[in-house]
């Protein structure tokens, strides 16, 4: 009787914990990123990317607006939306677009759309909101004669990928793209982008000590589930995102808001040495510049 006494509450206390607590027990995750030429007036630069908010009544407002507080306490240069703001209802986006519209960055706050954002009206909503939505384009962004530039491309599953579009017009300066789904990277890593920043996957949202993610949501399955991968001359960063999705729970994948910082380097080598670190807390070129 005890025995089965324990067992239900160790499932009712791991029930609980993936419902109520992890979900809201968001991680800051701090890294350097390796960009080769990258100009000296962008050395240093910090990049915060925040991903799948899924505003919903599982990912309530004040949860958004909480981790916008946190984004805005890292004083980032940029800030980095890498799609799915609401899950299943359009009534979430006017809100959450509200609470986003609180993020304070010193060059601007750029975002790609996710499998969930209906495209017109996400691009309308997050535009008044002061945010700048990328699809198959790049902005220039300018540090006196030296520059970037940050691009991003449509939604792989709802939208279409134009690749070839969306760095027309670009030279042999870094390129640094947004994209919702990971799988971006096998088109990413032969078009000489240097950086993608992706979300998606959640993590799995769910992962189990010594074995992972039991599933990812993406044609790579778990091979990109979330943090650094290195692919050719390309770096990718999968982020777990903020919210829940289908299963309103995380276990052992805590929500996660991510802050990049780029250094320059002469050549590009990938062996894993940089170090992630944790805190509780097909036409024409389409382009715009951005002087700082």
């Amino acid at each position: 009787m005890r025995g089965v006494l324990g067992c239900g509450v160790g499932v009712f206390s791991v029930g609980g914990y993936s419902r109520l607590l992890e979900p809201r027990w968001v991680e800051i995750n701090t890294t350097g990123i390796k960009i080769t030429g990258l100009p000296k007036r962008f050395e240093g630069m910090t990049i915060a990317q925040v991903s799948d908010i899924h505003h919903s009544k599982y990912v309530p407002r004040e949860f958004v607006r909480r981790c916008v507080l946190k984004v805005n306490a890292l004083s980032p240069d940029i800030i980095v939306l890498t799609g799915d703001y609401i899950y299943r209802s359009g009534e979430f986006l006017i809100p959450v677009a509200e609470e986003l519209s609180e993020l304070q960055a010193k060059e601007g706050v750029f975002a790609v759309l996710g499998n969930h954002d209906e495209k017109d009206q996400t691009i309308q909503v997050l535009s008044k909101a002061g945010i700048r939505v990328l699809v198959n384009e790049h902005v220039t962004l300018y540090r006196k004669s030296d520059y970037l530039f940050i691009a991003g491309v449509d939604d792989l599953l709802r939208g279409r990928v134009d690749l070839r579009r969306t760095l027309n017009g670009t030279d042999e300066k870094p390129k640094l793209l947004l994209a919702h789904n990971p799988d971006v990277i096998e088109m990413a890593k032969d078009a000489d982008v240097d950086f993608v920043m992706a979300g998606h996957t959640h993590g799995g949202q769910v992962s189990f000590p010594f074995y992972g993610p039991p599933a990812v949501p993406t044609r790579s399955g778990v091979r990109y589930a979330a943090g650094l991968f290195y692919e050719g001359n390309t770096t990718m960063y999968v982020n777990k995102g903020i919210g829940v999705s289908w299963f309103p729970v995380r276990f052992l994948v805590r929500p996660e808001i991510t802050l990049f910082t780029l250094q320059g380097v002469r050549n590009r080598r990938y062996d894993g040495s940089e170090e992630l670190t944790s805190e509780n807390c097909s036409g024409g070129p389409v382009s715009d510049v951005i002087h700082t």
